[in-house]
């Protein structure tokens, strides 16, 4: 099972690398993270600094979670018509 690592542990390693200079190599060896792992941080970081932010969201996630709050409003919006035109009806 892979192991899972927080979001402060991730970024604290970064900050070794990125910003202190630290060796990636033995960075991961002395964490006992594998290299490949700390690496895709690495270039997650490099891409976007707020990546492992606790409260952070990519744009990609951002839109899937705009893209359901649309299709939930079109489908009250619907019901909504629908119940209009009903009770139209009955008068």
């Amino acid at each position: 099972m892979p192991r899972t690592y927080s979001n402060d542990f991730k970024s604290m390693l970064v900050n070794l690398i990125v910003n202190e200079k630290h060796s990636t190599i033995a960075t991961a060896h002395q964490f006992e993270v594998p290299l490949k792992t700390l690496e895709k941080w690495i270039t997650a970081y490099n891409k976007d600094h707020n990546v492992f932010d606790s409260n952070y969201l990519s744009p990609s996630r951002q839109i899937e979670i705009l893209k359901k709050q649309v299709a939930k409003l079109q489908r009250d919006n619907d019901i909504l018509k629908k119940t209009i035109s009903l009770l139209a009806k009955k008068e």
